[in-house]
């Protein structure tokens, strides 16, 4: 793989390859390169990728034969791990997946090991639900598929190479704060902002 680090395109290839790929071949598209990661859980992606999480994690373990709890769970472990590690080499610099149910959890839970600043989009058909709970407290970038993803047509194909290009541009955006310095936590609500504004001046003036 190029030392250029690569955008990761992680999802259930197993039920949502073409989509994936989809996402991939945009992304190569725009001059970036991509690290494919089959995560599903029923059965080894139907086309090649980069790395099979499924053949890695689920296919030879026999805890979670016969437990779709249990290989959902031990997926989301294995993913989190490996995909820390990825970024930590400077081997991905961001994560994009697309899925219903059950692929907006495995992916989003992955994206909830990547740091703050590291793109994270996810394109879900479940995203105009409530999703406090998915998102908590990440930068993960929840895009409605609007249709179903069952392939790719005139409806999602649009909705997904949005989405190839959004991460595009987070990957490739360099803006750093001009100082480090230490940080205070500061919560407020909306009633109580003048109070929080007053107190962020003086802080401020604290260095």
């Amino acid at each position: 793989m190029d030392t250029k680090p690569a955008i990761a395109v992680v999802g259930t290839f197993d039920s949502k390859a073409e989509e994936h790929l989809f996402l991939k071949d945009r992304i190569e598209q725009m001059g970036l390169d991509v690290l494919t990661v089959n995560v599903g859980t029923k059965n080894p992606s139907p086309l090649p990728v980069d790395l099979d999480f499924y053949k890695l994690f689920i296919e030879n373990n026999p805890a979670v034969q016969g437990s779709r709890d249990k290989a959902i769970a031990a997926m989301i472990d294995a993913a989190r791990t490996r995909i820390k590690k990825l970024h930590a080499a400077n081997e991905i610099a961001g994560m994009i997946s697309a899925g219903g149910g059950t692929g907006t959890h495995i992916a989003t839970s992955v994206m909830h090991e990547l740091p703050l600043g590291v793109p994270k989009v996810m394109v879900s058909t479940v995203a105009s639900r409530n999703m406090a709970k998915t998102v908590g407290t990440k930068d993960i970038t929840m895009i409605h598929s609007v249709a179903d993803l069952l392939g790719v047509n005139s409806v999602s194909g649009r909705i997904l190479d949005k989405a190839a290009a959004g991460i595009c541009g987070m990957v490739q955006s360099s803006w750093q704060p001009d100082h480090n310095k230490k940080r205070i936590a500061l919560p407020f609500f909306g009633f109580i902002t003048p109070g929080a504004e007053a107190t962020r001046h003086a802080l401020e003036k604290l260095g």
